[in-house]
């Protein structure tokens, strides 16, 4: 684990109080027409003017979205009482039209951060206010004369970067009132090039006019002068209208927990990703949007809208080529998006969050479209992460504080400010205490983990529909984080009564005041995941490492691989019964978690929170792409026939391997007849094997993967666990049913880079637990926390492996446990700046200096870590002078510091990396080099000689790797000899064809020539898609380029040419669905791979209704599978036939 440097509630001295700080952080200043009487301010006008604007909001219903303007009243008075004064100067219509409630006067007095008020929702602006420029005026009188030096709204300073925006375009845009999602749309035709804003004429805007259902999807067409589809039904419109509908209610609908909504039960909001991508294209940066998607919400976009949120991912290439000019750019920059100012909040993993702020870019704010319940990125901070109470912290790890907000969650339960208890639990520490000032995390026994009572685990499991109550549960609840797990007093464990939650010291990372005060959204539990098992767990590379170094034979694991890798294969390449291809299909949908994957398709986001899936937090598993089909953006192409969005747009076809093996086996296709059949299922055997061959992904039949909790009693001794699974627990190898582990279990998580990173410890039964399923108990006793012993881990929601396979626990034997070099320090440099400090220093900037500070500040989770090279030197390290070397233990530590860095503030010194970099940057160990090999992606950075294996006792993964490579070859060879000659035509595809050639042939006899008229039409339309498929074949193979969409694109264009209507000469004989099927069928004889990379779905509904098919919707499609128990009824079928 990485060593604390230094308390993170200490700070410097001297940092009372800043000059000009306001000019950032505090009240904006709304300038005031030159105009207006210039006479002094008096406190009555002032305070009259708020009472008005008070009275006004009074007239309506409450809004969770309110705030008491009490606060700014006194703190005007407090401003005027020391003799502020206000001067006129010009605004800008954009900034006049800003909100009244957003207005504030700053004082010239210097002014501690802490003392501006912070709201705790965003200012509301009801419709039966005045407009905010009337407001705006009506208290000119009050506001004579501001400081010379005012200060400005934050970030109206910065530089402008436009995404997409044309002044005169926009204020059209506006005048006609169009839907956000149209208005995205066009926006994003005009960043990806499909067209400009010269060409957005108002003729088109007048036919664009109506709500997100109604014309959102029409705009490529209205822009590209095509045919308008009729009005959508597309869920993301929908759900756009939704939104808006909630945005306008501004009765805080988004954040869930108020019933059906528009069609929806259960409505929450936040739903919406809008992502865009950084490039770089003629020597300057450009953001590059994207189709908006249906698919996670987290508390931010609930909160806000969907709408108010956007993504903009950069690329790691573009990271590592361009750092510095791209972290410059982001953090010295306003981003324009069609008149509207988004900000950058928070960046991570390779992408910058940004949030919509209330301010406008030649345009002016429109009530309609509900600008006025916009707030400031400041408003947004004292929301989420004030400063001022949290200004005791290194200013890296505030910045961090922000992912809390963007955890894919689903809105759950409302707790009642009495029932969120933070007083009356505190986190259990090592006894006796042995460590000066804040305990380290390795001495918190509870670290991220609370107590939740039984009530609030029954509404949970109610409100999500879980089989059973979950024991403990991930998520986040205000300004804290982590798990929370069954309150042991059995009073607390039943169903009934008020939901209560107990949030102990190590859970808060936000400090956000009283929660009497807090609003809906941060008393909301935002549920991650529920306590669940996943069986079996793998083992990894770096597990493997660690279990030979202490004392696993190496032949136990050869075994494992060997027994998994055969077991799997077998299923693919038993073809003897007439039941194999189900077998099969069973096969290829478990080894592509296909089902899981089109679940977590329409689930969008909410899978895990569901229960679905492995035990790995979605926010940290790098970006969310999905495949596309390679040709860019489709919706800015000939219209064509859309099967799913699974699916290529044209010709049907699924964009997954897996997905393509299951659908042409489902078709009624052979691997035997279908050669395009045979080599994708051999792609897949080929991908099953490589999980075990390259990535050492070896499954343990005998182990799990489940969240690790605290000891709620305190009745476990230390080196003891507990688990007991809500299932029953088989054993492989006698058949005898559990649902308890006994007996000597090892314990390990990921990273696993220390020889103690694994330990050895005994699962034991207590009658106190009994009721605790589905989790990992550890003891709250020992000198550290256990979970701190395995890869620095925590309660906050890490999972840990429980493996009790007999071969491996009997020989493994723990390592004394590995502490941090006394110098690891002295390698880092100490930047940790805390809030305070920041303070200090950015109130001596002039206003855009401080606010490019800042949003740097914001940025830091795009700064450069090191972390990836540190893994390589540490493997390096590891290979040549062993797993226990301290050279390799260093670097261990190197690493784990690093992937802290965001945190901490730490790094690594340009000398020690460089230093570090020459040692170990150009070694490689010999496994790596050969899958590299294998892989074919030796390259520029490949060592110039072929590296030489460890000398001595050989090395796992060098031996593992030799033997993958022996039983890949063995698969393969076993596959390929069941291979025959696939016959050039399928007589079932090219049935139709030959049938209507027929069929003409008996009318041109009886004089009636229109049907082979039509037949000649469909052949010469096919064969011109024939040429441009040949020429695509020559075009993908002299291509350098290895990109899929590079490859894919002139295959795209074939298709969307074979799937424009045809033109007919006279009268068409044939429907519609009739000339589909004739194009598709007179394709397979031209060459099998054409027909099925233009008419791959028409194929397969020739086949499947040829061999016997029955009507299936694409809904019931999506869902369907070969359950577990016909799986093992053929199989136990076929063993007693042989």
């Amino acid at each position: 684990m990485p060593i604390d440097f230094e308390d993170e509630e200490e700070y410097s001295e001297g940092l009372d109080v800043f000059a000009e700080q306001m000019k950032i952080l505090g009240p904006e200043t709304t300038a005031i027409d030159t105009e207006l009487s210039t006479s002094p301010v008096t406190l009555s006008e002032r305070t009259r003017t708020l009472r008005i604007q008070r009275a006004t909001i009074s007239d309506r219903s409450p809004s969770p979205m309110d705030v008491d303007s009490s606060s700014e009243e006194m703190q005007v008075e407090e401003l005027i009482s020391i003799g502020a004064t206000t001067s006129a100067t010009k605004t800008s219509p954009y900034i006049a039209m800003r909100p009244a409630s957003a207005v504030a006067v700053p004082s010239k007095r210097t002014t501690n951060m802490h003392d501006v008020p912070c709201p705790t929702s965003p200012p509301p602006s009801p419709t039966t206010q005045p407009q905010p420029a009337k407001r705006l005026h009506a208290m000119a009188s009050a506001l004579r004369n501001p400081p010379q030096a005012s200060s400005s709204e934050f970030g109206s300073d910065l530089d402008p970067f436009v995404i997409a925006h044309d002044a005169s375009a926009q204020s059209q845009l506006d005048a006609n009132n169009l839907a956000w999602g149209t208005v995205y749309e066009i926006a994003r035709g005009v960043t990806n090039g499909s067209w400009t804003w010269s060409s957005l004429t108002l003729e088109k805007i007048h036919q664009l006019r109506g709500t997100n259902v109604h014309a959102a999807h029409t705009v490529a067409a209205v822009m590209q002068r095509r045919e308008v589809p009729p009005a959508s039904a597309a869920e993301l419109w929908i759900e756009y209208d939704r939104e808006q509908d909630a945005i306008l209610e501004n009765k805080g609908r988004g954040l869930g927990g108020m019933g059906p909504w528009k069609g929806k039960d259960g409505w929450y909001g936040g739903r919406i990703q809008q992502v865009g991508r950084l490039v770089r294209a003629h020597g300057r940066f450009l953001i590059h949007l994207e189709k908006p998607e249906i698919r996670r919400s987290h508390r931010f976009s609930r909160y806000l809208g969907s709408r108010r949120i956007l993504q903009v991912r950069v690329a790691d290439d573009l990271l590592y080529k361009h750092g510095d000019d791209v972290r410059l750019l982001l953090s010295s920059s306003k981003f324009i998006l069609c008149g509207r100012v988004f900000l950058p909040f928070h960046a991570k993993e390779g992408s910058m969050y940004l949030i919509e702020t209330n301010q406008d870019f030649e345009r002016s704010a429109s009530s309609q479209d509900g600008d006025q319940f916009r707030i400031s990125l400041k408003d947004f901070i004292c929301w989420h992460n004030p400063l001022g109470s949290n200004d005791r912290q290194p200013i890296s790890k505030w910045s961090t504080r922000w992912a809390l907000g963007l955890s894919t969650s689903i809105p759950t339960i409302e707790f009642e400010p009495q029932y969120i208890i933070h007083e009356d639990v505190d986190d259990i520490y090592v006894s006796p205490k042995d460590w000066e000032g804040k305990a380290p995390a390795e001495k918190v026994l509870t670290d991220g983990c609370g107590l939740i009572n039984g009530a609030a685990l029954t509404r949970i499991m109610r409100l999500m529909k879980y089989s059973i109550r979950p024991t403990a549960v991930q998520g986040r609840i205000g300004g804290s984080k982590g798990m929370w797990v069954l309150h042991p007093d059995p009073l607390q464990q039943i169903p009934d009564g008020p939901a209560t939650i107990w949030i102990r010291p190590s859970q808060t990372k936000i400090k956000l005041g009283k929660t009497s005060e807090l609003g809906r959204a941060q008393r909301t539990f935002d549920l991650l995941a529920p306590s669940r098992v996943t069986h079996p767990s793998r083992l990894s590379s770096q597990t493997l490492i660690n279990l030979c170094h202490n004392g696993i034979n190496p032949q136990v694991l050869k075994d494992l691989m060997a027994l998994g890798l055969r077991e799997e294969i077998q299923s693919f390449i038993d073809w003897t019964q007439p039941q194999s291809m189900v077998m099969v299909w069973k096969a290829v949908e478990r080894a592509g978690s296909i089902v899981v994957s089109r679940l977590r398709r329409l689930l969008t986001g909410q899978a895990r929170a569901l229960g679905l899936g492995q035990l790995i937090p979605i926010d940290d598993q790098g970006r969310e792409d999905e495949e596309g089909d390679g040709d860019g953006d489709p919706d800015y192409h000939q219209a064509g026939p859309l099967v799913d969005a699974s699916h290529k747009r044209f010709s049907g076809h699924p964009l997954t391997l897996h997905e393509t093996v299951l659908e042409l086996l489902q078709a009624g296709f052979h691997p035997l007849n279908l050669d395009l059949l045979f080599r994708k299922l051999e792609s897949v055997i080929t991908l099953v094997v490589n999980e075990y061959v390259e990535r050492f992904h070896i499954p343990v039949m005998e182990s799990c993967e489940a969240y690790i909790v605290p000891d709620p009693y305190g009745v476990l001794e230390e080196g003891e666990i507990h688990f007991r699974s809500s299932e029953p627990i088989i054993n492989p190898t006698t058949g005898e049913q559990t649902d308890i582990i006994l007996g000597d279990v090892l314990v390990s998580r990921n990273p696993t880079r220390l020889p103690s990173d694994i330990q050895k410890v005994r699962a034991v039964a207590h009658p106190k637990l009994s009721n605790y399923f589905n989790v990992i108990v550890f003891p709250v006793k020992g000198k550290q926390s256990l979970a701190s012993m395995l890869g620095g881990g925590d309660y906050d929601g890490d999972t840990v492996m429980l493996n009790w396979c007999k071969p491996l626990v009997e020989q493994f034997r723990s390592s004394y446990l590995c502490t941090a070099p006394s110098d690891l320090s002295t390698f880092f440099e100490r930047e940790v700046e805390h809030v305070r400090d920041f303070d200090k220093r950015a109130s001596k900037l002039e206003p855009k200096q401080a606010q490019q500070a800042f949003q740097k500040v914001l940025l830091l989770g795009l700064a450069e870590t090191r972390v990836g090279l540190y893994s390589k030197f540490h493997d390096a390290a590891v290979y040549e002078f062993g797993y226990g070397n301290q050279k390799a233990i260093h670097l261990a530590y190197m690493f784990t510091t690093c992937l802290d860095a965001s945190k901490t503030g730490l790094r690594v010194k340009l000398p020690v990396f460089d230093q570090d970099r020459q040692q170990w940057g150009a070694k490689q160990p010999w496994y790596a080099w050969k899958l590299e090999q294998s892989e074919g992606k030796g390259g520029k950075n490949t060592p110039q000689k072929t590296p030489h294996k460890r000398q001595g006792s050989p090395f796992i993964l060098d031996v593992l790797v030799e033997e993958g490579e022996n039983l890949k070859e063995e698969a393969l060879q076993d596959y390929r000899k069941l291979r025959t000659q696939s016959p050039e035509e399928d007589l079932d595809l090219s049935r139709p064809w030959h049938a209507a050639k027929a069929k003409a042939a008996q009318a041109k006899a009886s004089g009636i020539f229109g049907l082979t008229k039509n037949l000649e039409d469909i052949e010469i339309h096919v064969d011109e898609a024939w040429k441009g498929y040949l020429r695509a074949v020559k075009i993908s193979n002299g291509t350098s380029d290895e990109s899929s969409s590079s490859k894919d694109r002139p295959y795209n264009k074939v298709a969307s040419s074979f799937a424009k209507p045809l033109l007919f000469r006279g009268f068409v004989f044939f429907s519609d669905n009739d000339v589909q099927i004739l194009k598709a069928s007179l394709a397979s004889t031209k060459s099998l791979p054409f027909a099925f990379s233009v008419a791959f779905h028409d194929l397969c509904a020739i086949k499947a209704r040829a061999t016997g098919n029955v009507a299936l919707t694409h809904q019931f499609a999506q869902c369907i599978t070969v359950p577990s128990i016909v799986v093992r009824t053929f199989s136990q079928t076929h063993a007693a036939d042989t």
